[in-house]
């Protein structure tokens, strides 16, 4: 057919050879009917494409109904493209999976370092509380002791008052207190304290 057209011979019979299988270039609906493409029905009829000489001419506005044929596989570009963009979604969810790792890492690491921060306040609250205890009984000791000695130094001054120089009524009521102050301090002295 080509030779008969052109003034040359198909220069590309070995890429029809090659070609002429593939599913790009066969169709269900052809093989099906029996009918090619230069048959196909315009208007409800059969059309003859044919010359008058025996030369088949394509009608280039007819349009062919390929819905139940063998789908056309994907190019290199769109091929690529889908490759790329599993490659880039693996990528994503890998970041994504990473990340919520580290957050589930930090999220543990920042219990664990408040867990152990309430433990280390309730320790210094308690030593706190330990040490103002302490302090307040240092205070009422040193205060007792500050008591004890003024009272004890007031006892002294009266056991070492002069007694000759006084009143009959005044010195009567020094010498009771002196023995008071003698029998409490016996009493102190048996008693250990």
């Amino acid at each position: 057919m080509y030779k008969e057209l052109g003034d040359q011979p198909f220069r590309y019979e070995h890429c029809w050879e090659i070609m002429k299988n593939n599913p790009k270039w066969c169709s269900q609906q052809l093989t099906k009917s029996g009918i090619s493409k230069k048959q196909k029905l315009v208007d409800g009829s059969f059309l003859d494409n044919s010359l008058p000489n025996g030369d088949n001419v394509i009608n280039l506005d007819t349009e062919i109904n390929n819905s139940n044929g063998v789908t056309r596989p994907d190019g290199r570009k769109a091929t690529k493209e889908m490759k790329k963009r599993a490659v880039i979604e693996k990528g994503v969810v890998d970041v994504l999976g990473n990340l919520q790792c580290t957050l589930e890492k930090q999220f543990d690491f920042n219990r664990e370092e408040l867990e152990l921060k309430k433990e280390k306040d309730k320790r210094e609250s308690e030593l706190r509380e330990q040490v103002i205890k302490m302090e307040l009984e240092l205070k009422e000791r040193n205060q007792k002791m500050k008591e004890k000695a003024q009272k004890q130094k007031e006892q002294e001054r009266i056991l070492n008052k002069d007694l000759t120089n006084l009143q009959p009524a005044v010195r009567e009521t020094f010498e009771r207190m002196q023995a008071k102050i003698l029998k409490e301090w016996e009493n102190d002295f048996q008693g250990g304290g």
